[in-house]
């Protein structure tokens, strides 16, 4: 597979893809230590990987946004343990901010990061900065052009008013809400620090993990190795 149109452990060797090159490569004999089936499992192995600070080995992914940007290609365990499927190195993402007893917290997410104002959790009522590594969110095409290994985060960031946050909402199941100029746009490849007048609240791959004014957000390159 290659990914035309990107430059291209957890690491940061700067050995992300590049435009036209090959990406990934068959499993043959290197089979997964571990199996999970979301992007917030996945995340986790890797959040304890990332604290131990050792490296982590081939993770079988069987489902989730990240799985369904690679195709979701539909093998199941006893294939990719029979050496099926693919391997391919991914960035992953680190969100860092101090939570309300001042602590520090780092988490790692895999395919995407919500920060929301509003109280519910409803996509760009209330300022609204996502950051995708992968390009679905559910059934909604976020990222259109996002790349889990070009070493960027593919972020916008803002708000809309109630007929373009509907409007917004129903484009973006193909991916085709952006451009548009309420949504600031940015391809992160180092540290983006955001600061809000109000709280925001994250969601680290669909899981609520804390609440901040101010955050930051890191790209890392080919931070791990799955297989599909």
């Amino acid at each position: 597979m290659s990914r035309e149109g990107v430059s291209a452990s957890i690491s940061g060797s700067e050995m992300t893809i590049r435009k036209g090159e090959p990406w990934g490569e068959p499993a043959g004999i290197e089979s997964p230590t571990l199996m999970v089936s979301t992007d917030s499992e996945l995340a986790a192995v890797l959040q304890g990987y990332r604290n131990s600070q050792t490296v982590s080995p081939v993770i079988g992914l069987l489902g989730g946004s990240l799985h369904r940007t690679l195709g979701a290609p539909q093998r199941d365990e006893a294939a990719l343990r029979a050496g099926e499927g693919y391997i391919y190195p991914i960035d992953v993402g680190i969100l860092e901010f101090s939570d309300a007893q001042g602590e520090k917290r780092e988490v790692v997410f895999v395919a995407h990061l919500l920060a929301l104002t509003d109280p519910r959790s409803r996509l760009w009522k209330g300022r609204t900065v996502i950051a995708m590594n992968a390009a679905f969110l559910d059934d909604l095409n976020l990222a259109p052009k996002s790349h889990p290994n070009d070493g960027r985060l593919d972020v916008t960031d803002g708000q809309l008013d109630r007929s373009q946050r509907r409007q917004a909402l129903r484009r973006a199941v193909t991916g085709s809400h952006l451009p548009h100029p309420a949504l600031m746009e940015q391809r992160v490849s180092t540290r983006l620090e955001v600061r809000g007048e109000t709280e925001f609240r994250f969601l680290a791959d669909g899981l609520l993990c804390g609440a901040a004014r101010q955050f930051s957000l890191t790209c890392m390159p080919d931070a791990a190795r799955i297989l599909l």
